[in-house]
């Protein structure tokens, strides 16, 4: 695995092809690495390795939760945190998980949008964030839907810590609040067994159906 790694890092200092973690590690810049740098670069690399990244990995595949906070620890003072995203003030809690996510998945621009102004539900609250797999309002491109499986997985995963209420995606909502159970191996495109997503009504588009983003409400 070593020489594997190897290879990679010094076919990426010539510059040959474009790799997850490459803008922020800087490699192709000529830039002298000693040992303790040598060791972090590896480890970018194998991260992305392992957790898929920019692809949306494959079912077990979790990334590993880099959260700073537990939901049961943050007051709920509703929504007068300027998280600086949406358009307007949204929770703490709402936006402790935005950046969550933000800094979790790096590798992915996810256009997120959180506070609606006017909407009568949870984004209207500051309790809200729509993560975009596609700007287009479609249903999305096999790597753009991966990326949100991979997300929902994730979320699944760290509901308990991030205090999520539920989340829709593709047209199914998951809702630990009501008993739905997590299994975010089971969480791909397509799949929806009963202990884990549950349909809900065709609205008439691929944004409203949440075919083009993953839908995040949190508890306060």
């Amino acid at each position: 695995m070593w020489a594997r790694l190897r290879e990679r890092l010094r076919r990426r200092s010539r510059g040959s092809g474009r790799d997850a973690g490459e803008s922020e590690v800087g490699i192709g810049s000529g830039l002298a690495v000693g040992g303790a740098g040598v060791f972090a670069l590896v480890a970018t690399v194998f991260a992305a390795d392992v957790y898929g990244a920019g692809s949306g990995g494959g079912a077990g595949s979790i990334r590993a939760g880099e959260i700073s906070y537990h939901a049961s620890e943050v007051s709920a003072t509703g929504a007068n945190y300027d998280c600086g995203v949406g358009n307007g003030p949204t929770t703490e809690l709402t936006c402790l998980g935005y950046r969550s996510v933000l800094a979790n998945f790096p590798d992915v621009n996810w256009g997120a949008h959180c506070t609606r102004p006017g909407d009568p539900q949870d984004h209207g609250k500051g309790q809200a964030c729509d993560f975009m797999t596609n700007n287009r309002g479609d249903a999305g491109t096999a790597e753009e839907n991966a990326n949100g499986d991979e997300l929902a997985r994730w979320l699944m995963t760290n509901a308990e810590q991030m205090g999520i209420k539920y989340i829709i995606w593709r047209q199914r909502i998951w809702n630990p609040t009501i008993g739905d159970e997590p299994c975010p191996g089971e969480s791909t495109v397509g799949s929806s067994p009963p202990s884990c997503w549950r349909p809900m009504k065709t609205l008439g588009n691929d944004t409203e159906d949440h075919n083009d983003h993953v839908h995040v409400s949190f508890t306060h």
